[in-house]
């Protein structure tokens, strides 16, 4: 199988106890295939797939100028929520607030990256840190969407990550891009 990468922000030091707290609230990991590893807790920024080798040099060369080009924010993980019916989601999620700086960073990288790498580009952002996908049981669900006090998050930069789907944690980081301090 080719290599697959994606394009992320790695979050997961600040907000593990979180995942952790709602996951075993709702027992997610009776009912979902895939509980992201802690270490593997991000926000997509772009889903890439195969890479063409060839391009990855062009690809990281744009994307070390889309990080020059940002400086440093702070968002907030805000709750929880879902893809999909609360009977039944696709993907459980710690919801996060969809700041200026965060959505234009993230338009810019979906726009830099399909002109380098002809991908079609996602014009619905939903920022999230998924924690659990992939239902392995059809029973029904109660999940509500909560609130919860904001939890600050500062972003310093983000990553392309390498998907290895066999281990855990799944995602390597190949190259890191920070953001300009204020």
């Amino acid at each position: 199988m080719a290599q697959h990468y994606f394009i992320g922000i790695p979050i997961a030091y600040h907000v593990e106890n979180i995942a952790e707290h709602f996951r075993t609230s709702y027992r997610l990991g009776e009912k979902y295939k895939v509980i992201p590893h802690a270490d593997d807790l991000h926000m997509t920024m772009c889903y890439i797939g195969e890479l063409d080798e060839s391009k990855k040099p062009s690809l990281e060369d744009a994307l070390h100028k889309i990080s020059q080009d940002h400086n440093c924010f702070t968002t907030s993980v805000t709750g929880l929520s879902f893809f999909g019916s609360s009977t039944g989601p696709r993907v459980v999620y710690l919801s996060v607030e969809p700041v200026g700086a965060l959505c234009n960073l993230q338009r810019q990288i979906g726009r830099r990256t399909g002109k380098i790498l002809g991908l079609e580009q996602e014009n619905r952002f939903v920022p999230h840190i998924t924690i659990a996908k992939k239902r392995k049981v059809l029973d029904k669900m109660q999940l509500a969407k909560e609130k919860i006090p904001p939890v600050p998050i500062e972003i310093k930069g983000f990553t392309l990550f390498a998907i290895h789907p066999q281990v855990s944690p799944s995602y390597e980081s190949i190259t890191y891009f920070p953001l300009k301090k204020n």
